[in-house]
Formats: C-alpha cells, structure tokens, sequence
C-alpha cells in the first residue's frame, strides 16, 4: 500500500492509493475492502455481523451499475487506481454521487 501525507495546517491526512485486488464486483455492486483513512471495521458498524467478520474491514461502497448490460465497473476500476486516492473519491461520492464524484476526477468515459 502507498501513502501519501498531505500537511495543512488543521491536520495532517493520510491518502491512500487505490489497489486494483481490493475491489469486489458482485453484478450490481462495486464494493472497495482495503484500508483507507476513515475504513470502519465490520463489528464496530454491525455488531451482530457473523463472527468470521471479526477484525475485517467492512467493504466501502464505490458505486452501483444497474442498466443495460454494458457495465463499466472495469472501467471505474482501472481509472480509480490511476487517478484518485481512496479518500478523495469516498470523500466526493459522500458529498455528491459516484456519477458526479467520478465526472469531477476527470473520467470520460461511459456511465
């Protein structure tokens, strides 16, 4: 994993490239598990998970493809890890959408 330190004068942030392995397609859902600043781990958000989830991250959710049969996730992928860290993207798809979050970092390509 790569970090970079980015230094301002409220504090010091911690951001995190994407790793390709990391992200989960199941069809639908395009799910990021590694870790990042601000991660939660699965207990601490469902406390009645399944014990096997225990000391794991809880996947993040980067986006849902749901029309068509041309889904892009690969795509998103690949433009995520080339172009936006972990934060930046969770960070503009908190505030706005994955649709818009995606547009602002710069991707051209289909949605």
């Amino acid at each position: 994993m790569y970090t970079v330190s980015i230094v301002n004068k409220k504090r010091e942030m911690i951001m995190t490239n994407f790793v390709k392995e990391e992200f989960n397609w199941d069809g639908m859902y395009l799910m990021y598990k590694g870790n990042f600043e601000g991660a939660k781990m699965m207990m601490d958000v469902n406390p009645n998970a399944h014990p096997s989830w225990e000391g794991k991250l809880m996947p993040a959710f980067v986006a849902r493809f749901k029309y068509g049969n041309y889904k892009p996730w690969k795509t998103w992928v690949n433009f995520l890890v080339k172009n936006a860290t972990v934060e930046e993207y969770m960070k503009l798809a908190e505030e706005t959408s994955p649709v818009q979050a995606m547009e602002t970092l710069g991707y051209k390509g289909k949605i």
